[in-house]
């Protein structure tokens, strides 16, 4: 099943496919040699065309119950009965013990999977630039680690009870493993650059320029909930990211209380970088950030 991953990128049409050389070994006269024989291919799986991925697929024979689902086998389907995650919080597949496939929730599709690892000799970086020139790996994070863990499930998919849990796993993978995991948000960041672009590019679809000022940093919170504390702002060079961040050697010692008074107790704010709202002469020659960290609940 593809992915939707580059293969050859630029160089498609040197790229075979299918078989490419088949010779079998082990006759007392030598190997037989086949890559010359015609031959022709059946695409799909039998599963996508018997629909086991669907409820009325439950009680066909294709189905073998077990104890406990093998590990580490390819090509096989799975499925299991699950209830809904308690609660409202958006839900997530836990996919880190699973290879290559598909998944399904009461015939719907959830999408492919497929985690694969970056090399950890990549070069990464802790936080990105996109100035300047692109190229492909300008902007690596996450080497060594797989490139997707969670799969969102829309809450609206799910029944009370009885929820039909399908999997095509294909390079092999260790099913009891899979889980659902819940979303709960409590800390936000934000972090934007004096140099952001100042027009906002939503309306300039509309032939519109939009609100032409000094950049700003936005903050909200889920539904229901509201900013109750600031736990970092700093104007200045601040360092870090989300959960850690740090002040730099520049930095407006007003940040935090700015902060406080335009986002405290709302739901969502904005903060613009102005000299009306920090000392923007601070650390001439030096591009300056806001970066802020609060809680919603």
């Amino acid at each position: 099943m593809t992915m939707g991953l580059q293969n050859a990128g630029a160089f498609y049409e040197w790229v075979g496919a299918g078989l490419t050389s088949v010779k079998v070994e082990g006759f007392k006269n030598g190997t037989l040699d086949l890559s010359s024989n015609i031959w022709t291919y059946k695409i799909g799986l039998e599963g996508e065309s018997l629909r086991i991925y669907q409820g009325d697929g439950l009680n066909s024979e294709t189905w073998v119950p077990v104890s406990a689902p093998p590990k580490g086998q390819s090509l096989t389907w799975y499925k299991v009965v699950v209830n809904a995650p308690p609660g409202d919080e958006p839900v997530g597949l836990d996919m880190i013990h699973m290879g290559k496939g598909m998944a399904w929730l009461n015939g719907e599709e959830i999408g492919r999977y497929w985690l694969r690892k970056s090399s950890e000799n990549d070069n990464c970086v802790l936080r990105c630039d996109y100035r300047g020139n692109f190229n492909p790996h300008k902007c690596n994070t996450g080497c060594g680690e797989p490139t997707q863990r969670w799969y969102h499930v829309p809450r609206s998919w799910f029944k009370p009870s009885g929820n039909i849990l399908v999997f095509f796993e294909e390079i092999g993978g260790d099913p009891s493993q899979i889980t659902f995991s819940l979303r709960k948000v409590s800390s936000i960041c934000a972090q934007v650059s004096e140099d952001h672009p100042w027009v906002d590019l939503e309306h300039l679809q509309d032939g519109e320029f939009g609100n032409i000022g000094k950049p700003t940093l936005k903050l909200k919170c889920p539904m229901n909930t509201r900013i109750t504390v600031v736990r970092f702002a700093s104007y200045g060079t601040p360092s870090g990211t989300c959960g850690s961040y740090a002040e730099g050697k520049c930095h407006d010692s007003n940040s935090v209380s700015l902060v406080n008074k335009a986002c405290l107790n709302k739901s969502e704010c904005g903060v613009e970088l102005s000299n009306r709202n920090f000392n923007v002469g601070i650390c001439p020659n030096v591009t300056k950030e806001l970066a802020v960290e609060i809680q919603c609940i």
